[in-house]
């Protein structure tokens, strides 16, 4: 998941970004995400029926720690991660 949020946090997920570019007056500038998110009061964790996650995991940013923008991840049974979407709690 680390190495997925990472991508996200270098633009590399563009089509992910609308609300980070409109978050606020001036958009927002995401940070590399400190290991805090895991365990912080706004993270959620599901267990899917399949055997995998579902995360809404706060997102960190210049300005904010956290900022009320979220990034949701779903991980396969496996263990794959895959961020799913950026929105606004």
């Amino acid at each position: 998941m680390a190495r997925q949020l990472s991508r996200l946090v270098r633009g590399e997920m563009p089509d992910l970004l609308h609300w980070v570019y409109n978050y606020g007056p001036n958009g927002a500038v995401l940070v590399e995400q400190p290991d805090a998110i895991w365990d912080h009061r706004f993270t959620n964790a599901a267990r899917t029926d399949d055997g995998g996650w579902h995360l809404v995991l706060p997102l960190f940013t210049e300005a904010e720690s956290p900022s009320d923008l979220s990034a949701e991840v779903t991980v396969d049974s496996l263990g794959h991660a895959t961020v799913r979407g950026v929105h606004v709690l």
